[in-house]
């Protein structure tokens, strides 16, 4: 119950904001010539449907590669990130036994 209140008072508030957004000039001249041309592409989708699919399609794949890249990009940075800790591992590794070993030779 709470919730469907909270989108529906969601809902209320973008409403009276895009209303009161329209008192200024510029953006009813936006919001209209934006409308005409959501318009004018949706009637040519309507009257060549095939057109729609194929925008469909090229732009799922041009998002599907963008996200592919970056996954691959992200990829490489976390196993460059790998590296690293395993460097400093072996850094600190190297550091300890140094350290041991000036210890046993101040014992001695």
């Amino acid at each position: 119950m709470g919730e469907q209140k909270l989108w529906k008072g969601v809902l209320v508030g973008a409403a009276i904001g895009g209303a009161l957004m329209l008192l200024d000039k510029d953006t009813r001249k936006y919001v209209g010539e934006k409308s005409r041309s959501a318009g004018t592409k949706c009637s040519g989708y309507i009257q060549h449907p095939s057109e729609a699919v194929h925008a469909l399609r090229m732009n799922y794949e041009y998002v599907s590669k963008q996200v592919n890249k970056g996954v691959e990009e992200l990829l490489a940075i976390l196993n460059k990130a790998e590296e690293l800790i395993d460097k400093i591992g072996q850094i600190n590794q190297e550091v300890e036994d140094q350290l041991k070993a000036v210890d046993s030779k101040e014992a001695s």
